[in-house]
């Protein structure tokens, strides 16, 4: 109301001002505590919740645009031996070393994730099995060629991937399905001497 009054104008901005910082904050937590829930805290991936919630929705896209996805689930070999040698501090480095290379070799459209322990998956939108096939085989060949430095004791070792590959199929496919697929094909991987790329049989 005119004429203003300095003090009364003074007192009503700082009130809007705090009011303003403390609805700020509340936001940022808000936004703080939903990363905090969908994020693997030891990698930065996302973490399983987030998969499992996001992959539907991936699929059920790519079911009604009948377009390609592909899935590929990655485990570390022998890991159980890195976290005995070097202790689970060791074993927490080399994850979040993978999780960098992981981040490295897929597109900002696909969605790495980690499963749990060392296993995880990357979920690949608008991409067959063939596709599929050649990033998996250029993340296990990198893995495979460079050492995992271990900064706690110095050490350097040699690690190796197995990647089971499954995508959607034309007809009557289901994430279930899809999941059982690329889980068979790790098995596949993994029983035939480790260090492979398997693709799901269609």
């Amino acid at each position: 109301v005119r004429p203003l009054n300095p003090n009364e104008l003074l007192a009503r901005l700082r009130t809007q001002l705090r009011r303003k910082a403390y609805h700020d904050g509340l936001r940022a937590s808000v936004v703080k505590t939903y990363e905090m829930a969908v994020t693997d805290s030891l990698t930065g991936l996302h973490n399983r919740l987030y998969l499992e919630t996001h992959l539907a929705t991936l699929f059920k896209r790519a079911v009604e645009r009948r377009r390609p996805l592909s899935i590929l689930m990655t485990d570390i070999d022998r890991f159980k031996l890195i976290n005995d040698t070097h202790g689970h501090d060791g074993g927490d480095e080399v994850l979040r070393e993978f999780a960098r290379r992981l981040r490295r070799n897929v597109r900002g459209s696909d969605l790495a994730s980690r499963y749990g322990g060392e296993e995880f998956f990357i979920v690949m939108p608008d991409t067959d099995q063939t596709l599929a096939s050649i990033v998996a085989e250029r993340i296990r060949r990198e893995v495979a060629a460079t050492p995992f430095e271990i900064n706690n004791t110095g050490a350097s070792i040699a690690m190796t991937i197995s990647i089971g590959i499954a995508s959607v199929l034309p007809d009557g496919d289901t994430v279930h399905n899809l999941m059982k697929r690329a889980d068979d094909a790790l098995y596949g991987a993994k029983s035939s001497g480790r260090n492979k790329v398997v693709s799901a049989a269609a």
